[in-house]
């Protein structure tokens, strides 16, 4: 049996699989464990059946083993010894095995489920598996489709059928051949299946009636977990364009990166629902509603990559059957969710989903979820606008980023606002005194620092000011200044009830304010962790008011002369030399990436302080069509970020650099570290720790 018609009746045998323990819940009564462990074996089987067909795939990957199609168009061309890491990270590089490494992630998640369930008989537990098998039978159905699957074989005239050699330049596309886009892909898609799991669970809570809180205990953590490796994901991505793409930035507002935001937005409303569900039982609906939702983001995610519904460097070819497949989930999850609601309506309202006083902590997560949602979906349009009819508003046009800045500065301010004030908000409000107690000694921190990022915001960030013509300059000037003084607030006030909370223990327990602090991370984690996130949240912001409002270009030609220079704030550029190599020779050639490095010394005050050496890079496979990518070279400083990048030479023979300054650039990466890293203590589970 070849490789391709043996991983097909891998995925055969997991579809099976996988309907048949649809089946097996399905009929289980309110007591039936025999049924129910039925299900629950074949979900192992589903899952161990996904894992060999991974398997398969990889190892086709690793030994180069040209048989498969998708092998042959996703293999890469580096050498070296991390050579083997990158073949395997042409399993998710393509739209085929990208599916399936998503299916295979979803079949783990299962199976861990199953796990939990099978020494008990529980009705909510084998329904919402039930969902999640569901699921999967339409990730394995699309599997089956001709432009998901990855186990067709070679056509004949890409293999030399005696030596196994490729005859075709075809290979993984050399942006992807970077250690950011091994992580990157994983960490989305871990998070985009786990997402399934609220989604499921909450469904079975309203097919079954069980609409108390155990559903909730049963899917908040892995919610949490999927919500924060998505958001590593999407770090990544980011990491990956400003070091890669050399388009000066780390965010570009395109459909696929727009995709992977959505379900994260409306994640941020989940995982507070579903806190206020556990503790309070409240927000009832909106953890109903907030499961669907993102659940359905993710699913437009797959929809927009696979369906060509929308343009994007980052979409796969246009499928028509993957439209349809994903649009039909998509409704129908909505639909299904919506009719569920609409019948336990009354055991899922409460007095506890609403609020009396705006400034409680009910009052903060309403709005949070508020303006989550609203984002999501305003993101959500303006990406899909030019799939919509000229009728509809914005449709048919393509919305450029100044659009989506002019909706997400001003939100997204508001919104670090409100999640600001939330940790010193009381449950049902409380009365003015009590929270100006609270309030007081943050907003004195707050205001010292508010002074020193204004003062930084004269000094460090005007001086690289470019007037924009589709932003007044009064308008740019008023969000940046309310950027930067809610971010002044945003950091101190966890900065202070990490003092304050610490002081208090120490002198409770009579111990070491050290041992105090330590105890808040390692037992409060729930409390420091958000803490923690919300402080990173607010580096993240003055770091995105400086490096993406105040950026500064210059296109320099530089002649090809010793001492031949351009200036630019303050900083000289000076030609070293224009070097030319070859880099990622194959075995047994002479002939690999042709790598041109531009030397240039970078001096500040008549002083050199570095040797950049930006490059520009003519892959082997790409080199009949005379296509390039290019490294940038970055001078990290803490303030700012001096970026260059080489784009060959002009009519005249000289060097074409462009230079880019992002003010506060590393705040934002430093930023990102921190708020995952809270969001990683906040999520980490009660148990396993006390173990």
């Amino acid at each position: 049996m070849d490789l391709g018609t043996l991983g097909n009746v891998l995925l055969g045998f997991a579809s099976v699989c996988a309907i048949v323990s649809v089946g097996a819940y399905a009929t289980a009564g309110e007591k039936g464990s025999n049924a129910r462990k039925v299900g629950h074996l074949l979900t192992f089987s589903t899952f161990g059946f996904t894992t060999l067909a991974m398997v398969l795939l990889a190892t086709a990957f690793l030994s180069e083993n040209f048989s498969l199609q998708y092998v042959v168009f996703n293999h890469p061309t580096i050498t070296g010894p991390w050579a083997w890491l990158y073949r395997l990270s042409g399993v998710w590089a393509g739209r085929e095995g990208s599916l399936l490494f998503w299916e295979w992630v979803l079949s783990i998640y299962a199976a861990f489920i199953a796990g939990k369930f099978l020494k008990s008989d529980s009705k909510l537990g084998s329904v919402g598996l039930a969902v999640v098998n569901f699921v999967q039978l339409f990730f394995l159905a699309a599997l089956f489709i001709d432009k998901n699957n990855p186990f067709i074989a070679t056509p004949a005239g890409y293999v030399d059928a005696t030596s196994g050699a490729l005859l075709t330049s075809a290979a993984m596309n050399p942006l992807l051949q970077t250690w950011a886009m091994v992580l990157h892909p994983p960490t989305l898609f871990i998070g985009y299946a786990g997402l399934t799991v609220p989604f499921a669970f909450a469904l079975a809570a309203l097919i079954t009636g069980d609409t108390s809180k155990n559903w909730v205990v049963l899917s908040d953590r892995i919610a949490v977990f999927s919500w924060l490796l998505l958001g590593v994901g999407i770090g990544l991505g980011s990491v990956w364009a400003y070091y890669e793409l050399a388009f000066g930035g780390y965010w570009a507002w395109d459909p696929v990166e727009n995709a992977s935001l959505l379900p994260w937005l409306t994640g941020v409303g989940l995982v507070h629902s579903l806190t206020v569900y556990r503790r309070r039982d409240g927000f009832k609906v909106w953890a109903f509603m907030m499961a669907a939702v993102t659940f359905v983001f993710v699913l437009l995610g797959t929809f927009i990559t696979r369906s060509g519904i929308v343009q994007s460097v980052h979409a796969f070819e246009e499928d028509p059957l993957s439209f349809w497949l994903f649009l039909l989930m998509m409704i129908g999850s909505l639909a299904v969710m919506a009719i569920g609601v609409g019948m336990r309506w009354k055991s899922i309202t409460s007095e506890a989903d609403g609020f009396e006083k705006v400034l409680s902590k009910e009052g903060s997560y309403y709005f949070n979820n508020v303006i989550m949602l609203i984002s999501g979906v305003l993101v959500a349009y303006l990406t899909l606008a030019s799939a919509f009819p000229s009728w509809m508003p914005l449709g048919g046009q393509s919305i450029k980023p100044p659009a989506y800045d002019a909706l997400a500065r001003p939100l997204g301010i508001f919104y670090i606002f409100v999640m600001t004030i939330c940790p010193i908000l009381a449950w049902g409000g409380g009365d003015a005194k009590k929270l100006w107690e609270k309030a007081k000694m943050p907003l004195i921190v707050g205001s010292v620092l508010a002074a020193v990022f204004v003062g930084l915001f004269f000094a460090f960030m005007m001086p690289f000011y470019t007037p924009d013509s589709s932003t007044p300059t009064w308008w740019h000037h008023f969000i940046a200044i309310a950027g930067t003084l809610t971010a002044a607030y945003a950091i101190a006030l966890p900065l202070w009830l990490f003092y304050d909370g610490a002081r208090k223990r120490a002198a409770a327990t009579e111990s070491s304010f050290g041992s105090s602090l330590l105890w808040m991370f390692t037992r409060a984690r729930t409390q420091s962790g958000g803490y923690l996130t919300h402080l990173g949240m607010g580096v993240i912001l003055l770091g995105l008011v400086g490096s993406t409002m105040f950026v500064s270009t210059f296109q320099a030609a530089i002649p090809q002369e010793q001492g031949a220079s351009y200036e630019a704030k303050g900083y000289t550029f000076t030609y070293v030399s224009l070097d030319e190599t070859q880099e990622n020779i194959p075995e047994g050639g002479t002939q690999g990436d042709t790598v041109y490095t531009l030397n240039v010394d970078v001096s500040k005050n008549g002083k050199k302080i570095a040797t950049a050496q930006p490059q520009m890079r003519f892959p082997q496979q790409l080199a009949q069509q005379g296509q390039s990518t290019q490294h940038v070279a970055i001078m990290f400083e803490p303030l700012k970020d001096v970026f260059m990048s080489f784009s060959g030479l002009d009519a005249n023979d000289a060097a074409n650099l462009t230079i880019k300054f992002f003010p506060l650039q590393w705040w934002v990466w430093t930023g990102f570290i921190i708020t995952i890293v809270g969001s990683a203590i906040a999520a980490w589970p009660k148990k396993q720790l006390a173990a």
